[in-house]
This record gives structure tokens, C-alpha cells and sequence, in this order.
């Protein structure tokens, strides 16, 4: 697909669709890992080890996670509406919905711990019309393009304690999912041809995780890493012409796919815990520069910054006020994209609560205020606004009563 379907030159450009104009592109919209305490944070989580909530990103350091308690279950959803503007004004919103966090956490023994869990690792979804094209004999029609689909990853992940405070940590994962472009010619009432090509992908994988705890008598400063290698993703394309002016199918071919591939990335965390507050900050790097997706050229390394805040007034007062959790978090991230020699950044801003129930768990809700795109050079500017909620159930499974 042209790199310019994303540019306003054409006249009559319109558009209405459940996710970015930029899942056009290889892969799709990508989706950062996290869960709903983080996202609060500014999806800050490589270098958090918190005693009360799972750490999905660095998986090592989730040694200390639940106490008394032996099995977290999170589960949430979420509630997303965009806007878009060009350098003419706005061109209208679309809102999308679904689950946001899905993960079971439990304890091995006292240095093991795992998490079991299904997450997104990009999404598709774009309607695009270009109106006023003709062909060769002149006849007026008009071309729309829908993507659908995405990827997702099921996931079992280990952390392991191998010396005090210094934990290892191995994610195996199942990369799998469909990415569909359909391309329609429409004159008036009829459609004139149709052109559909999807890509289906499966792909295991394996990543690594690492953290240190400096422990002192009232606070903790603590180090996290993360490491993946380059990932080629197999998988089939398969592609189908219908000239729907006589029901007759051009042609239809399907292949096995060497095209698409996830970049290295290397992320180092730091943050700083007490009684009261947890103050983090990420960075991440992804070399994308040396991977291909699909047709799409001249892909840009990318870097990511991020920070966030969580206080939390009394944990064990007996006002409910002071045992709340207050997030606050900051990020941004330039784009692995570079359309029609036109880079740019993503950034946002981000709150969160966390509501502790009296069955020790809790209900945490998070905001998201994202702007991806720039308006130059006739591109698109995207401002996301997010709000998820999510549930965490703490349980003891298997401890033996003991008598007296």
C-alpha cells in the first residue's frame, strides 16, 4: 500500500476506524507492555519491585509480590477515543474498547515465581476512502481500505532468585495472530474489485529479564533489566483478487513469509521504594533499523523514555483516603516510521488510582492521554484518550493448617 494513503493531498480523504491511521504500516499499531498500576506510571516498569502488584515487563522482580499471598489474578479492561487533526483542522474521532490486562501470577517457593497470561502486541484497524480517482477511460470511482486484526502474545514467564536480591528471569511466549488489509473499488453503487491479503503469523519466542534490590533499613533503590534478541516471524501470506463486476476470481495465491521480523530491544529501569512512595524511571531502545516488516522501508531505532510516581499516604492506616495509591507518569518515544521523509514522536501523560478492598485486593483505574503523528507535511496528528480499570484477586492456595 502507498506510503501517501496516509497524507491529506488526496481530495475527498476521509476516515473512520477503531484504531491508528498508522496500522497501516507492517506490523501495526504496536502496543506497550505493561500493567494497569504501571500505565498510571507513564508505563514505567523495568526497574519496579513492589511487594503489592505484579511487575508483567521485568518478570525477575516479582520475588517479593504478594507476601502472605500465593496467586494474583488480574483481569481489566478498557475504553480508548481518538481524535485526529491535519494542517487543514480536524478529521473526526472513532472510539475502541476491550481487555486490557489478563495474568495469573503465582509462587513456586520462596525464590520462584511465574506469570501466565495472553496480551496484545499490536493492533490493526483503519478505514481509509480516497475519493474522486478515475480511470484510464475516465470513470469516477473510489478506493477504501479496511485493516483489521493484530497480534498477541500467550505467555509464561519465570523469575528465579539465584543470590539475595539478585533475581533472573526467562519469558517464553507464542507470537500469533492475523493482519488483514482489504483494498475495494466502488463506482456508485457497485463494487468494482476487491483485493484482500492476510497475513497470519505464529512464532515462539524467548526473553530475558534481571534484578537487583539495594536494600536499606528504610528504603530500597532497585535495578531492573531486559533483553530481547532480533525475532523473525513465520508464518503464510495469502492474497485474493475478485473482480465483483462478474463474481470471477482473478487469482488467489497464498506463501510461506520471510518478511516480517521484531527488532532487538535492550531496556534498563531504576527506582527508588519506601513506605510511601515508589519513584521510577525507564529507558528503552529497540533497533529497528536492522529488521524488515513487509514493504515498509527506512524503519528508524527508536528510544523510549519514561517516568512515573506512586504514593500511597498509610497502607495500613484506618483511613481508606490514605491507603489509596496516586499515580503519576510521563513518557515519549519517536517513531520506528519515517513517511515520505517525515519523522515523528509519540508522548503522553498519565494517572492512575489503586482502591484496596477489604478482601486484600484491589480495583485500579488509570488514565491515558496520548499524541502520536505531527501535522506536517500533510501527515496526521492523533490525540488518544484512555481510561482502564482493572481488578487484582489475591488468594493463599495449599498451605498446609497447622494444629497446635
Amino acid at each position: 500500500m502507498p506510503i501517501a494513503l496516509v497524507c491529506v493531498a488526496y481530495a475527498g480523504w476521509a476516515q473512520n476506524s477503531a484504531g491508528s491511521t498508522y496500522s497501516i504500516f507492517g506490523l501495526g499499531e504496536l502496543q506497550q507492555r505493561s500493567t494497569i498500576q504501571s500505565r498510571g506510571m507513564g508505563f514505567t516498569s523495568i526497574g519496579l519491585s513492589s511487594p503489592y502488584w505484579v511487575n508483567r515487563v521485568n518478570y525477575a522482580a516479582n520475588t517479593e509480590v504478594g507476601g502472605y499471598y500465593t496467586h494474583i489474578f488480574d483481569v481489566g479492561a478498557y475504553y480508548s477515543s481518538i481524535n485526529r487533526t491535519t494542517d487543514d483542522g480536524s478529521v473526526g474521532s472513532v472510539s475502541d474498547g476491550g481487555i486490557s490486562d489478563l495474568s495469573f501470577w503465582f509462587r513456586f517457593n520462596n525464590k520462584w515465581t511465574g506469570i501466565v497470561g495472553v496480551e496484545p502486541l499490536s493492533k490493526v484497524g483503519y478505514n481509509i476512502t480516497v475519493n474522486d480517482m478515475q480511470t484510464v477511460q475516465g470513470r469516477d470511482y473510489t478506493l477504501n481500505y479496511v485493516g483489521s486484526g493484530g497480534l498477541n502474545e500467550l505467555y509464561f514467564s519465570h523469575g528465579y532468585e539465584i543470590m539475595k536480591n539478585l533475581t533472573l528471569g526467562a519469558r517464553f511466549s507464542l507470537i500469533l495472530g492475523t493482519l488483514k488489509h482489504e483494498e475495494n473499488a466502488i463506482s456508485g453503487s457497485t463494487n468494482l474489485f476487491s483485493v484482500t491479503e492476510s497475513v497470519g503469523i505464529t512464532k515462539m519466542n524467548v526473553d530475558f529479564a534481571l534484578n537487583y534490590k539495594f536494600e536499606r533499613e528504610k528504603y530500597a533503590i532497585n535495578l531492573g533489566l531486559i533483553y530481547d534478541d532480533k525475532t523473525d516471524l513465520s508464518g503464510s501470506v495469502s492474497q485474493q483478487l475478485v473482480n465483483n463486476a462478474d463474481g470471477e476470481l482473478v487469482y488467489d495465491e497464498s506463501e510461506t513469509i520471510s518478511a516480517y521480523q521484531l527488532p532487538q530491544k535492550v531496556g534498563a529501569g531504576l527506582s527508588f521504594v519506601n513506605n510511601k512512595w515508589i519513584v521510577a524511571a525507564d529507558v528503552e531502545y529497540k533497533q529497528w533499523s536492522q529488521v524488515q516488516i513487509g514493504d515498509v522501508d527506512d524503519l528508524n531505532d527508536t528510544w523510549r523514555y519514561s517516568f512515573g510516581v506512586d504514593f500511597t499516604p498509610n497502607r495500613i492506616g484506618e483511613d481508606y483516603m490514605g491507603r489509596m495509591s496516586y499515580r503519576l507518569g510521563y513518557y515519549t518515544e519517536n517513531s520506528y516510521l519515517d513517511i515520505d521523509n517525515t519523522a515523528f514522536d509519540s508522548w503522553g501523560i498519565t494517572a492512575g488510582l489503586g482502591l484496596p478492598l477489604k478482601s486484600d485486593g484491589a480495583i485500579n483505574l488509570a488514565y491515558n492521554r496520548k499524541v502520536n503523528g505531527t501535522t506536517s507535511n500533510h501527515l496526521i496528528q492523533e490525540t488518544t484518550n484512555e481510561i482502564s480499570l482493572a481488578f487484582s484477586i489475591r488468594n493463599l492456595w495449599f498451605n498446609k493448617v497447622k494444629y497446635h
